[in-house]
């Protein structure tokens, strides 16, 4: 009778622990390595109006630009970044960063709090929220946000570089090519597949779960 208790009670910590793993991957895929100095993303803008802009955004490993319509005298682009305590470093995890946002910017402050404001996702939306890191203090060394903003205008065009030190950006006359083609019929590893899956069914039953409460 036990040893069967000790069996269930083992089986069970394994699979909370394959859960908690599964859960905090899906979270982690959605960061890439941070390192040098490194472009992340070309902005390059059409006019459609005075202060209105369509915003075309690639990122790396991307297979197509990304379009946004833009109101402001700036584009502005956030970013989550995380960086891991010192004895996972020297296991060899490197800091993480992943984009977050893009929106408009007006200059004028009257303006910009008598305008509808939009911004929009770059990131998966996930069940694991980023603001529960602060909960994983024994993983996460720290975690913190970086924003870079310039002027919009249809014959400019921007290169977003991150740094360990957050973003910047640089005004460009030529841009580099960051998309690639057959980044869209690459599949996605079983790993990663098996995370976003039970990522989704955790999200839906949180989703439900707060419905049904009155």
């Amino acid at each position: 009778m036990i040893k069967w208790l000790w069996r269930l009670l083992l089986l069970s910590l394994l699979s909370g622990l394959l859960v908690s793993s599964l859960l905090f991957f899906a979270l982690y895929r959605t960061y890439d390595r941070l390192g040098a100095e490194t472009a992340i993303a070309t902005v390059r803008f059409k006019e459609l109006s005075p202060q209105h802009y369509q915003l075309f955004l690639a990122t790396p490993g991307s297979c197509a630009e990304r379009s946004f319509p833009i109101q402001g005298d700036d584009w502005r682009i956030d970013a989550r970044f995380i960086k891991w305590p010192n004895w996972l470093t020297v296991l060899g995890l490197e800091p993480q960063y992943r984009l977050d946002r893009v929106e408009g910017r007006f200059r004028d402050i009257d303006q910009a709090n008598n305008t509808p404001h939009h911004a929009y996702a770059l990131s998966p939306r996930t069940w694991v929220k980023p603001g529960w890191l602060d909960k994983l203090h024994f993983l996460i060394d720290t975690d913190y946000g970086s924003s870079v903003y310039a002027s919009m205008d249809g014959n400019k065009q921007y290169v977003v570089y991150r740094s360990p030190s957050g973003l910047f950006t640089r005004e460009a006359q030529s841009i580099p090519v960051l998309i690639s083609p057959e980044a869209c019929l690459q599949s996605q590893s079983y790993w990663t597949q098996a995370a976003l899956w039970l990522d989704g069914e955790f999200r839906d039953r949180s989703v439900a779960s707060n419905n049904d409460t009155p």
